[in-house]
């Protein structure tokens, strides 16, 4: 029974290596010194050194040159894919869309969710069709804080600032509009609503982790008014099935209202005071800035919004640039 003998890497000089990966391939000493810019007796040297690691000849002369010993051709594929990998960890993997097998995850609301999974999934599958997609609650990036650790690789939302060491731009701005049941019993025919009216009807809101948001009631009490919220919702996507069978109204996103209101008897209408617009983004962590996945999801998503990438500066969180 052969004698199996243990090598302690860390005493190895792994340059060595990539000098009998050189020689292997190239099939001679003077093409390998020539490829490594070393001299020739640099790459004698180091094949002295390797013969005495491995207990080896390793390489022996013949009619055509240096010719691979047994022990030699038994290594060469893994230390030819071993040379592979270490270049890929330097240089980072070639990302090829068409055979990656990745699995994205983006945290984000319901209300993006319903506006970007139907047609980002279908972008997927045309460009990466054998990736796969993952949407995740923002409560869940938060628990494990998702952007850092990798779980998540993308935040699109309204975060309200952006966390240190993370980079954030603009992927699309959205007007607050309201809607109402098209058989609402006093709106039926109104083409649009009065402040005294807005604010006498009862209103359904979104409470995103429980808590109300609060744009609408200070735009009223700017102006001396105020509403009643008869019921408050934890998820976009409610509030329009909640007021088209009802006498309220939801105080919402454009893209979002004018989506349902395709599918639900609502109609929209323009907010009877001026509210702020809406600015989404899409949020990553640095350390995946220069990764070519997370890149080529990010320009999907900008595209299944119907933006093309903007040219001004992403947002960095101070600290990051």
């Amino acid at each position: 029974m052969a004698t199996i003998t243990l090598v302690n890497l860390s005493a190895i000089d792994l340059n060595l290596l990539l000098v009998l990966a050189t020689v292997l391939e190239e099939g001679s000493a003077t093409r390998a010194a020539a490829r490594l810019h070393v001299t020739q007796s640099a790459v004698s040297n180091a094949l002295a050194r390797l013969r005495r690691v491995f207990d080896d000849p390793l390489l022996v002369r013949g009619p055509g040159g240096l010719v691979p010993t047994p022990r030699a051709l038994a290594i060469a594929p893994r230390l030819a894919g071993a040379m592979e990998t270490l270049r890929g960890v330097v240089h980072g993997e070639t990302f090829d869309p068409r055979t990656t097998t990745r699995r994205f995850t983006i945290a984000c609301t319901d209300l993006v969710a319903a506006l970007l999974v139907p047609e980002l999934g279908a972008r997927l599958r045309a460009k990466m069709p054998l990736a796969s997609l993952r949407i995740v609650t923002i409560e869940h990036m938060m628990a494990r804080d998702g952007l850092a650790t990798g779980d998540v690789d993308l935040l699109v939302g309204v975060p309200p600032t952006v966390p240190t060491g993370c980079i954030a731009e603009p992927v699309y701005d959205d007007t607050l509009v309201c809607i109402v049941a098209r058989t609402h019993p006093t709106l039926q025919r109104a083409k649009r609503l009065d402040v005294v009216t807005y604010a006498a009807l009862p209103h359904v809101e979104i409470a995103l982790f429980g808590e109300a948001n609060r744009i609408v009631d200070v735009a009223l009490a700017r102006i001396g008014s105020a509403r009643k919220v008869v019921v408050a919702v934890p998820h976009f996507t409610l509030a329009p099935l909640v007021v088209a069978r009802s006498d309220a109204v939801a105080t919402l996103g454009k893209k979002l209202a004018t989506t349902y209101a395709k599918m639900l008897p609502l109609r929209v209408l323009g907010a009877p005071i001026p509210l702020p617009a809406i600015r989404v983004k899409q949020m990553w962590h640095v350390r995946s800035a220069n990764d070519a996945g997370t890149s080529a999801l990010r320009d999907l998503v900008r595209r299944a919004l119907r933006l093309s990438p903007r040219r001004t500066r992403a947002d960095t969180a101070p600290g990051d640039s």
